[in-house]
């Protein structure tokens, strides 16, 4: 009988045992409404972008949300302030570099991204924390 009671014990803890190869493994932002391995929350915490130049249609890379904005070709040159009159070509995903897909919930109140989700890894990144 304490046998039997035992391994019933076992059935019912097993599923709770931690899992060594999701050891970094956490539930996302609650807006996410998934579960990630990585996440972020807030603008001076963006995932890097690529922006198109206005004067010469060159690429520019802007590493976070709180760096300037420097065009490497024709020197350019764009405060943070300026990202939403720029052309977003692409977020970067931080954790596995692969492209992000993003977009506005509410865009008569921002014109900005609101969110980014990697499909590849699941980083996701919040404009702001409802």
């Amino acid at each position: 009988m304490l046998g039997r009671l035992k391994w019933l014990a076992g059935q019912l803890i097993e599923p709770l045992r931690v899992d060594d190869d999701l050891e970094n493994f956490r539930l996302s932002i609650p807006e996410a409404q998934t579960t990630t391995v990585e996440g972020a929350v807030g603008w001076n915490k963006r995932p890097p972008a690529t922006l198109q130049c206005p004067r010469c249609e060159n690429e520019i890379y802007q590493a976070g949300g709180m760096d300037p904005i420097d065009c490497p070709r024709c020197v350019a040159e764009f405060t943070r302030h300026e990202f939403p009159e720029l052309e977003l070509l692409s977020l970067h995903c931080p954790v596995c570099n692969d492209h992000l897909r993003h977009g506005r919930r509410h865009p008569n109140a921002y014109d900005v991204p609101e969110w980014a989700t990697c499909r590849n890894c699941h980083y996701h990144w919040e404009f702001e924390d409802f």
